[in-house]
């Protein structure tokens, strides 16, 4: 395929057009297929801290190759404490594409919205091979856009009919129960009970800015699935060692996990895993190369700390999709 068409821009309101979750989902899913078979160029991302509010400026570009070919890179940044200290998204930034075959600019994304939907795409496709298919119940931690795509994508999956929203005195906390019980047609309990709320739960989704874990993993019953997305340095986590200790651990990259994700990193420094822990990678339960749940009584856990990956098929394939609907703002 040719591209020879003026470069375009999509912001937030394009991207909201042109994509719905279960296309996310799907996007996402075949890039972590594309991943493990080698169709794509992912080098490690760069991480560069700011002495200001804990913040860092991300730059992670991929290079996909089958056609048509393109570069694609997203330069964000992350500020934990922004919605506290100035009302503001915790991330901002923006992604490019580039024909691979002549460098060319194709496109530029408004990237805070296409990151927590491809987020919330990775934790459906989790979902899809480590849940329970009966699970009924969820109990979420987090309350902002990823939270929000985390329990879209669960209920784009699954049957949910429930899900516990732990207070944390988000001021948001209401309007979010009530958007999404009428978008989602859920029964949503905003509580400060971790411990009911988790016992009685199917799914626990973990969306947060927390450096210390959210609950005790003792408190799991079997058959529990949990996603955990809100931590990707080696020092933070969202998960206790009793949670890790009890679950079958997934990952989206096994590299990528071993720099960043402090919820396997800091019980392997404590003694009490291995990185044998982890079952497999979850491109390779798509490829059905490993298994993902074996049984009903299985904990299981997927840790992703985010790839570029998710953001390069995503884009690809809103930028194939914007083309030929002639959406977005011609800027060349």
């Amino acid at each position: 395929m040719r591209i020879e068409e003026p470069m375009i821009y999509l912001g937030k309101d394009d991207l909201k057009e042109l994509l719905n979750m279960g296309e996310a989902i799907q996007l996402v899913e075949k890039g972590f297929l594309q991943l493990y078979q080698k169709k794509v160029e992912m080098p490690a991302r760069s991480v560069l801290s700011s002495p200001f509010y804990d913040g860092s400026l991300l730059y992670m570009p991929v290079l996909i190759k089958d056609d048509p070919p393109l570069f694609v890179t997203k330069i964000i940044t992350v500020y934990p404490r922004n919605q506290e200290l100035f009302g503001q998204a915790a991330l901002n930034g923006f992604l490019g594409l580039f024909d691979a075959k002549n460098g060319l600019p194709l496109a530029i994304m408004e990237a805070s919205y296409l990151t927590a939907i491809r987020t919330g795409a990775a934790g459906g496709v989790a979902l899809k091979y480590l849940a329970r298919n009966d699970s009924r119940v969820a109990t979420l931690f987090g309350v902002g856009p990823q939270g929000r795509m985390q329990l879209e994508a669960a209920c784009t999956v699954l049957n949910l009919e429930k899900c516990f929203v732990i207070s944390n005195q988000d001021p948001r906390e209401e309007n979010f129960a009530q958007e999404m019980a009428e978008r989602l047609g859920l029964n949503i309990v905003i509580t400060e009970d971790k411990k009911t709320a988790i016992e009685n739960s199917d799914l626990i989704l973990s969306a947060t800015t927390s450096r210390v874990p959210l609950f005790d993993g003792s408190w799991l019953q079997p058959g529990t699935h949990i996603t955990a997305i809100g931590s990707f340095k080696p020092e933070v986590r969202e998960l206790d060692s009793e949670t890790i200790k009890r679950s079958k651990v997934f990952v989206d990259n096994l590299p990528a996990a071993r720099e960043e994700a402090g919820d396997l990193i800091i019980p392997i420094q404590e003694g009490i895993i291995t990185w044998e822990k982890v079952a497999a990678e979850i491109g390779e339960v798509i490829a059905g190369d490993k298994k993902g749940r074996e049984n009903p009584e299985e904990i299981t856990v997927f840790k992703s700390v985010g790839l570029a990956v998710q953001d390069a098929v995503v884009a690809k394939g809103v930028y194939l999709k914007a083309r030929k609907l002639n959406s977005g703002l011609k800027l060349l």
